[in-house]
């Protein structure tokens, strides 16, 4: 009977041990998407943050370009920012027979925040 009960007890104490709640996390989010060539004049970053959507820049206010999307994203990854989600989106249009179809591809990027940031960013971004 002692060792039914100590193997019950192992059992149940780790479904214990996870039911502490923990707080919970708050992320502000942006949308990447790219222009420009890789052969040419290099990747430009825009950045949408929920307010308005411009250009990378960099700490003097110069835009910023990159030689590829992994030079973008190491970038964006050493300033806080993680990869949450990536996709792309098409547009195409017909005329007269003949049609045309433009890929976009873009990033969600996150990075942790505090409750109070969350929320101002949330009604930032709200039009008024």
């Amino acid at each position: 009977m002692k060792k039914v009960f100590l193997l019950l007890a192992m059992v149940c104490l780790p479904l214990f041990v996870s039911a502490q709640t923990t707080e919970k996390q708050y992320y502000i989010y942006n949308i990447v998407t790219f222009s420009g060539s890789l052969k040419n004049e290099g990747f430009k970053v825009d950045l949408d943050d929920g307010k308005t959507i411009e250009k990378l820049k960099d700490s003097k206010g110069n835009k910023m370009k990159f030689n590829t999307p992994a030079a973008a994203l190491m970038y964006l990854y050493s300033l806080g920012w993680e990869l949450y989600v990536n996709g792309a989106t098409t547009e195409g249009a017909m005329y007269g027979g003949i049609g045309a179809s433009e890929t976009t591809s873009y990033w969600v990027i996150r990075k942790p925040c505090t409750k109070e940031e969350f929320e101002k960013a949330v009604e930032d971004g709200i039009r008024k």
